[in-house]
């Protein structure tokens, strides 16, 4: 079971910054996503996501970090991206699939799902 959290304006540019150390700089993501693990075993997510609106379904695929990612029991990953304010604000689902195929949904009003 995935548990999805969805931060939009987040300070992701100073958090790259930490993370890296280095000087990495993300000044256009504006979104965070943060996928904990609640199960008993690893899921492994690919790098992308749907929206789903008021004008239909939108498919995510600019998510950072690229590429499918491992989240192992009780451990948080985080993606990040450029969201477009207005495709936001008209959006009322995020959802996440795992390569067994499987589709984790979360209402923008916070309430997690797995479908």
């Amino acid at each position: 079971m995935l548990e999805i959290s969805a931060i939009m304006n987040s300070a992701v540019e100073e958090i790259f910054a930490f993370k890296t150390c280095c000087g990495a700089r993300a000044f256009d993501q504006n979104l965070e996503i943060l996928i904990k693990n609640r199960g008993i075993r690893a899921v492994t997510v690919p790098s992308y996501c749907d929206i789903h609106g008021s004008q239909g379904t939108r498919r995510i695929t600019t998510l950072m970090p690229n590429g499918d990612q491992q989240i192992r029991p009780g451990e948080v990953k985080a993606f990040y991206c450029m969201m477009e304010e207005v495709l936001w604000k008209e959006a009322r689902e995020l959802v996440f699939y795992d390569r067994d195929a499987n589709a984790y949904r979360v209402r923008l009003d916070g309430s997690a799902q797995h479908a």
